[in-house]
């Protein structure tokens, strides 16, 4: 037999390594059931040999199987409408990764609300799902998703992870959805797409126009916990309707899932999401998948716990933490704003006790027509007195000079903040934080009749009239108080484990 030449092994040797990477490449996903006991994250990676390909293998739940399933139908828009901590982004990711490593060579989007939002949420959700240790870990110096036996690489700088098939999945933002409109894909995954706003409908033309051109399922995977019944997502999912109120024209079905249902919460986390939501008005969406009726009122008096001053922290050696909150309401024509009952500048202000993990609304004031020097001055005249407050102030037009006045006449930090979510849902979730004492409203001299100080007079009346289908007067009072809800981080009390946050604790889906 002639001697190997030199040729002969290299040729040899590089045909070894494309047969070792072909088989490598190969993985087969499938669903199985729940054990999370034996499987705390519900995933199971089996690698590769010569005889058989890698298995990936996802546990899910019913309501998670019966929207994969629904995914195998003719539907164009599947819709796992589920409450709080009940799989969502996870079931989602998933489901993206199956359709991404069963068809070679294709292309697919996910989608997250921004990019900020979906960096720690929804793309970290994603890489989490892949098989390998350290997945999700991104750092200047680690690329955690190419750790993974099913990656060839990941592209932070073009949002772009490129499979070992060759598959890759593009992590796209609603807020720049028109950058993904020259693409085509063989099946998108959207989350939270109840807090997409107004362009979803924008969105949806533009993603039924581009699943085509490459191999999939060709449909739309989304998720979401309600967010009332004035955006979007309802009118889409619940009514079939585009933007000028016609018929859709597509083929959608919704599977609800109830966070109660979940296999993988313990009993302790269940627990507290029904103290936080059960017999809420915010119930229905945040623990059991549907939206929350049209119109009404949202807040009950009842959730409103008046305390007197003597059976507070306050005047005590007991140290308080000191919040603020501002509702902007800028003008130049201060009769305009007397005539309309608009533009007022309202102020909140709150004393958080961290040794019992309860908020003492102290004060709300709201004046009308206020120019922005005159905003200034009215807002040092409110917080002159509060010691270093953590001062929250609505982010809107003239924000940024009255925080340099408020920063410059008050010894505490300020913040704007531009909230992400609709008005109903942020103001429901701050009523939860009333209805469960973890916020209580301080008297000083209550009156007989009322049972609270006069001054709450009008806080109390905003509080009552506040409804989704924008019937009542105003409610500056109620957003400034959100604003100074928002700047406290709601613990439980000293030594005692866990927490709970403002817009819910977790609504972003963060534990899945």
């Amino acid at each position: 037999m002639a001697r190997a030449t030199e040729r002969d092994i290299r040729d040899r040797l590089e045909s070894y390594q494309t047969d070792t990477e072909d088989t490598a490449s190969e993985v087969t996903v499938t669903w199985g059931d729940p054990d999370p006991e034996e499987r705390p994250g519900g995933v199971r990676w089996d690698p590769p040999t010569e005889e058989t390909p890698g298995r990936l293998i996802y546990d899910i739940w019913s309501s998670q199987r019966d929207a994969l399933e629904a995914t195998q139908g003719d539907a164009d828009i599947v819709a796992f409408l589920a409450g709080y901590g009940s799989g969502k982004t996870i079931l989602g990711s998933r489901w993206l990764l199956k359709q991404a490593l069963e068809y070679d060579g294709s292309r697919f989007l996910i989608m997250g609300i921004d990019f900020q939002k979906a960096r720690d949420t929804t793309f970290r959700a994603l890489f989490e799902q892949l098989p390998g240790e350290r997945t999700a870990t991104v750092t200047s110096s680690y690329n955690g998703p190419e750790t993974s036996p099913v990656v060839e690489d990941y592209n932070r700088q073009n949002h772009r992870l490129t499979l070992t098939n060759d598959t890759v999945i593009k992590l796209g933002s609603a807020d720049r959805w028109n950058r993904y409109a020259g693409d085509s894909y063989g099946a998108v995954y959207c989350d939270e797409v109840g807090h997409y706003g107004d362009d979803l409908h924008d969105l949806l033309e533009m993603l039924g126009s581009r699943l085509r051109g490459v191999a999939g399922p060709k449909t739309q995977l989304w998720t979401l916990t309600g967010n009332g019944t004035h955006n979007p997502a309802y009118e889409i999912l619940e009514r079939g309707e585009d933007a000028t109120g016609e018929d859709l024209g597509l083929r959608v079905e919704t599977v609800r899932a109830s966070t109660l249902e979940n296999p993988y919460l313990d009993e302790s986390e269940k627990d507290r999401f029904k103290r936080q939501f059960a017999n809420t008005a915010r119930e229905e969406e945040a623990l059991h998948g549907g939206f929350a009726a049209s119109g009404g009122q949202l807040l009950q008096l009842e959730y409103l716990s008046f305390i007197d001053v003597e059976d507070t922290p306050f005047g005590t050696d007991r140290p308080l933490r000191f919040y603020a909150g501002v509702d902007l309401g800028h003008t130049t024509d201060t009769r305009r704003a007397e005539s309309a009952d608009t533009d007022y500048t309202a102020v909140a202000v709150a004393g958080y006790d961290p040794r019992d993990g309860t908020a003492y609304l102290a004060d709300v004031g709201r004046e009308r027509g206020l120019s922005l020097r005159e905003t200034v001055e009215y807002l040092g005249r409110a917080l002159g007195d509060v010691p270093t407050p953590t001062v929250t102030v609505e982010a809107v037009g003239g924000a940024t000079k009255t925080n340099e006045g408020v920063r410059g006449g008050s010894r505490g930090t300020v913040t704007p903040e531009k909230p992400t979510t609709a008005k109903a849902a942020r103001i429901t979730d701050m009523g939860i934080l009333f209805d469960t004492d973890r916020v209580r409203v301080m008297n000083t001299d209550p009156d007989e009749d009322l049972g609270y100080d006069r001054r709450w007079g009008q806080f109390v009346k905003e509080w009552s009239q506040f409804s989704e289908d924008d019937s009542h007067d105003t409610d500056d009072l109620l957003d400034a108080v959100y604003y100074c809800l928002h700047g406290i981080d709601f613990q439980q009390p000293t030594g005692a484990n866990g927490g709970l946050q403002i817009e819910t604790g977790d609504m972003y889906d963060r534990r899945g």
